[in-house]
């Protein structure tokens, strides 16, 4: 059950995370600056996680090509996603981006099925459309997009950022596997900087980005990186297809805790029942 505590910590660092990155991305002038700064501050709390933990004594680099060629291209789905993670967030209300990023979990659980050949049996799929089911109806409110004229531009990025996203958590299993999570943590985190930066940005733009943030943006990286790295513990010891569900439902959380923390009073009976739903789901899953 130790895999559970790992992706239950997750769950509760997202959240965290969620609830921030709203607050960071409304104040950010230069979405991928912004992108650029977080993931190399990430980067850097990645490192430090590496050598308190003492993980570098069990350091190690696998000889396949296998794993090389699966950590390139993880690295450069997630470089994608953060390349308009923040241009996203600025523009879509919390509870839109909610339902477009609910796609990367059914990216990454139909890709994990196929990649590692793990079984579908009737309780994990019940589990999991469970949770999705609660995801989903938490948080879509359809006079959201109807009234406020969300931009369908920034609406098609968003699912194209949740499809890359999806397919980066896919490979975390295998990377998890043949590198160890420490290991694969940092690489993960540092090598998706090339592809944000990937061709230019402006030097001024990446300052600028780091003074309107702040404080907040080293909060953001740091819980990001660590909820990143319970994740990966998770996977080391169970099937993508339990963890990823699970971890997803801090979804779930942040639109719950948004009614105390933010004030969202809309639809409170609708997210209380989408909890009991979700909480029936990760029964399923475990």
């Amino acid at each position: 059950m130790s895999w559970f505590l790992f992706a239950a910590s997750s769950v509760f660092l997202f959240t965290a995370l969620n609830l921030l990155q709203r607050v960071v991305a409304l104040n950010s002038k230069d979405a991928r600056a912004m992108a650029l700064v977080f993931n190399f501050i990430a980067s850097v709390f990645a490192i430090l996680l590496f050598l308190i933990t003492g993980s570098y004594k069990n350091f190690y680099l696998p000889e396949g090509a296998t794993a090389w060629i699966g950590l390139l291209i993880a690295s450069l789905m997630y470089g994608l996603f953060e390349r308009g993670r923040f241009y996203v967030a600025k523009l879509l209300d919390a509870s839109i981006f909610t339902i477009i990023i609910n796609i990367s979990v059914v990216v990454a659980f139909t890709g994990s099925l196929i990649l590692y050949s793990e079984t579908l049996s009737l309780r994990k799929l019940i589990g999991a459309i469970l949770i999705l089911f609660a995801l989903f109806i938490v948080s879509f409110r359809r006079k959201d997009i109807k009234n406020k004229g969300t931009p369908m531009k920034s609406i098609a990025v968003g699912v194209l950022i949740s499809i890359f996203l999806g397919l980066g958590w896919m490979l975390d299993k295998m990377g998890a596997t043949y590198f160890n999570a420490s290991t694969y943590n940092i690489f993960i985190w540092v090598l998706p900087l090339v592809f944000i930066y990937f061709p230019h940005i402006k030097f001024k733009n990446i300052k600028s980005e780091l003074k309107i943030a702040s404080w907040k943006i080293a909060l953001l990286a740091f819980i990001n990186v660590l909820g990143y790295f319970l994740q990966l513990k998770a996977l080391e010891l169970q099937e993508a297809t339990r963890v990823i569900p699970v971890v997803q439902t801090a979804t779930l959380f942040t639109v719950l805790l948004g009614i105390f923390i933010l004030k969202e009073k809309e639809s409170i009976a609708k997210k209380v029942i989408a909890s009991f739903i979700a909480v029936t789901g990760v029964y399923f899953l475990i």
